[in-house]
């Protein structure tokens, strides 16, 4: 009877094991805490707890409805008031904050958006666009993004719908969507510049159109008056591609960010 106990012991802790999120739960936004930071967290809570046998050393945060704080650990739930659709793919999504109380994001700061489809958990990062100072809501401005399906032909029948956009294409007002942050690691501080002549180069001069290559990175970069600081946003392959070039072109990694 001992043994056929501590065997049904064992399998329940392992039941509780933490379990290990899959790529697609990241958001690759750099995030700090990761969900795969919450996934070592968590595994080493579950350790502790087996060892001591005690299950209570598992209890973390409970999630809320509309909470008035949000949480860069724990995904917390928010009810949408109102989706405009803005564009054919474009929707403007707004979400409840309790009373008057005000998200409190900083510039260049995002959060981390939760949705389950298929029985997939995805994660995607997104920049409210409501004022900073906002009261009783926060506003997401979400487009739908086409993958192309394993085709050579590039027409409209042969592009499905990402993922997260099928599950944002689901929400109706009332509904609940799970957010976590703010993240973001580049703090903006406004009025450090007081004239053009103080900026690594006049904005009106040195305006390039087309496409970025490692000689106009070269140019850019000897022409500023000072040591510049580049702010480079875009997709996982061009920011790394720029990361590349900006390196060769003689910036410290200290001297840009990838958002």
């Amino acid at each position: 009877m001992d043994e056929r106990k501590e065997e049904d012991d064992e399998e329940a802790w392992l039941q509780l094991r933490p379990v290990e999120p899959l790529p697609s739960q990241c958001c690759g936004s750099g995030c700090s805490p990761c969900v795969f930071d919450l996934y070592h967290r968590d595994l080493a809570r579950w350790e502790a707890a087996r060892a001591s046998k005690d299950r209570s050393l598992l209890r973390g945060k409970e999630s809320q409805s509309c909470p008035s704080k949000l949480s860069t650990e724990t995904f917390l739930a928010f009810h949408i008031s109102a989706m405009d659709r803005i564009t054919k793919d474009t929707y403007r999504v707004q979400f409840a904050l309790p009373g008057n109380s005000q998200l409190n994001l900083r510039p260049g700061q995002h959060l981390i958006l939760r949705g389950i489809v298929d029985d997939l958990e995805i994660q995607r990062a997104y920049t409210p666009i409501s004022p900073a100072n906002a009261e009783g809501y926060f506003e997401v401005l979400i487009k739908h993004v086409p993958v192309p399906m394993k085709s050579p032909c590039v027409c409209s029948q042969c592009y499905q719908t990402g993922l997260m956009s099928r599950y944002v294409e689901s929400w109706r007002a009332g509904d609940t969507a799970f957010w976590r942050g703010p993240f973001g690691g580049f703090s903006y501080k406004p009025n450090q510049e007081n004239s053009l002549e103080q900026l690594p180069w006049s904005y009106r001069e040195k305006t390039w159109f087309g496409r970025l290559t490692q000689d106009l990175i070269e140019e850019l970069v000897r022409s500023c008056r000072r040591e510049p600081f580049a702010l480079v946003c875009g997709s996982a392959e061009f920011t790394k591609d720029m990361a590349r070039c900006l390196l060769r072109a003689g910036l410290a990694e200290d001297s840009y960010f990838l958002f």
